[in-house]
């Protein structure tokens, strides 16, 4: 214990004690807001009588050590029985995955030729032995190993593998049509780096297959082989044609492909006539490749319908008939075998369908148009205006837009042609306008804006305006947008308006003239 009679050391001393020895901070707080005048009054009082007992005065406020991490301030520290308790329950802890086993001598003599498989003796080779026999490292193993599996035609292409790249790769799912049956529905992932090619992608995939040492054995030559777009099933679409060889990998987006044979000798497998064609009218074709005759048709039309996921709804079912024979259903559990010819078409029931051969150019024609509209295409005509000259743009046409783009950067002082982009869901009409006699025709496009329908004109060839008409309208029937369903009910109402009046006029001047 200290004793000391300087009263303001001693006050300061049990400020700063409370402070620090307070966790919650509220010592901290209603200390540190008093008012220190009352306490200078008396350290000026007691300054004679502190000087006489030989110890220091303060004349300012005394203040405590700065506090330090090691100083063991702040939290309070835990209790010699704390410690303890905790140091037993870690003991404890650590006794329960030792388990005690006593040593006890055995009462039988332990019998060598009962026994004597227990304590097997090794037979250890001596340093001669162990001095002549040469060593092998892990690298020699491996190549020996490698040399007894023997080499892999393919193995230029091991270096697009992308394992191992530091660069850009990409991973795909590569079926694989050649396999065994059981080895068909299930992939082989391949990782390749993004600048190979399409070629060097195939590569890969027989130098992998090949070291996996699957089965059968492929062709050395890569060129007997391409890549289609499959589905997650495995099912390959044979509608779109393989990819081009010489295209870079990052080019496409498909993360399903099929390695397929090109050239398979039809002796072995004759696989060319077991494709099935199946026409949908007016929307193209399917064909798919069967693994034997004896399928049932059934199945054929499930995969017909899978393929173009069109849902059979009650009363909304469909059937299959022979390409040759409309309006006469084929039994679905008959076997392709049976049917004599490998091209059907895709009906619902409770409708018909005319022949084939009546007016085919006209089908293929306006089938080809359909499935075409919605590429890109631009044409170079003319806008109309009312009040000025006709300006030259490019006028591009696709299945989600038209683009109206001025060509050049003519223009008068007062008036420059700006470029202007119609969505194809705000496009109402598009028809032939005018058609004059120097053999050009104006068309008229049809939009719908925030509240109005306006409209802009332009000039070109007769057969540029009808090729731009058709294709234009044959997006909208595809799309068949709000829009237009609005445009066209209006322009129907408008035309019964006047139709009525037209008759009411006159029957009101023939019952004038009576």
């Amino acid at each position: 214990m200290a004793m000391t009679d300087n009263a303001r050391f001693l006050i300061s001393h049990l400020r700063n004690s409370f402070i620090t020895s307070d966790d919650t901070g509220m010592c901290e707080l209603i200390i540190e807001s008093e008012d220190y005048d009352e306490y200078d009054s008396k350290s000026r009082l007691d300054s004679s009588s502190i000087s006489d007992s030989g110890m220091d005065s303060d004349t300012n406020l005394s203040s405590s050590y700065d506090i330090l991490p090691d100083m063991g301030y702040g939290h309070r520290r835990r209790s010699n029985t704390a410690q303890k308790l905790e140091r037993m329950k870690k003991e404890r802890r650590s006794q329960r995955k030792i388990k005690n086993v006593p040593w006890r001598d055995s009462s039988s003599e332990y019998n060598v030729e009962e026994k004597g498989h227990l304590f097997d003796k090794k037979q250890l080779p001596s340093e001669n032995e162990e001095k002549k026999k040469p060593k092998m490292s892990s690298l020699s193993w491996l190549l020996e190993n490698a040399a007894i599996q023997g080499s892999n035609p393919f193995l230029e292409y091991a270096k697009f593998d992308g394992k191992a790249s530091v660069g850009a790769t990409k991973k795909m799912d590569i079926f694989l049509t050649m396999a065994l049956p059981a080895d068909r529905s299930y992939p082989i992932s391949v990782v390749v780096i993004a600048t190979a090619k399409i070629q060097e992608l195939i590569g890969l995939v027989c130098w992998q297959y090949t070291n996996e040492g699957r089965e059968p054995m492929l062709h050395d030559n890569i060129e007997r082989y391409c890549l289609h777009i499959a589905e997650d099933d495995g099912e390959v679409d044979m509608d779109f044609p393989s990819l081009d060889p010489k295209e870079p990998v990052s080019k496409f987006g498909f993360s399903k492909l099929a390695l397929v044979e090109k050239d398979l000798p039809t002796a072995k497998s004759p696989k060319s006539s077991f494709v099935v064609t199946i026409f949908v009218p007016n929307r193209g074709f399917n064909k798919f490749q069967m693994e034997s005759m004896n399928i049932p048709m059934r199945d054929i039309l499930q995969r017909i319908l899978k393929r173009r996921k069109i849902r059979p709804r009650p009363g909304l079912n469909y059937n299959l008939e022979k390409q040759e024979e409309p309006g006469v259903s084929i039994d679905l559990d008959a076997t392709l075998a049976s049917m004599d010819t490998m091209e059907f078409s895709l009906v619902r029931e409770n409708s018909t369908r005319r022949h084939h051969n009546e007016g085919s150019e006209d089908e293929v024609s306006t089938m080809a148009d359909s499935l075409t509209s919605h590429q890109y295409k631009s044409y170079i005509v003319s806008m109309v205006h009312r009040l000025r000259a006709n300006t030259d743009v490019q006028l591009g046409v696709s299945g989600e837009k038209v683009e109206v783009d001025p060509v050049g950067s003519k223009g008068t002082k007062f008036f420059k042609q700006r470029a202007m982009t119609y969505d194809a869901d705000n496009i109402a009409s598009c028809e032939i306008l005018e058609e004059k006699s120097t053999g050009k025709s104006v068309l008229r496009i049809t939009y719908l804006t925030s509240h109005d329908y306006k409209h802009c004109d332009f000039e070109a060839d007769s057969e540029v305006c009808n090729e731009i008409v058709s294709k234009i309208n044959n997006i909208l029937e595809l799309r068949l947008s709000p829009a237009r369903k609005d445009y066209v009910a209006t322009r129907a109402a408008k035309h019964l308006r006047k139709r009525d009046s037209l008759r009411d006029s006159f029957r009101l001047s023939k019952y004038t003239d009576n």
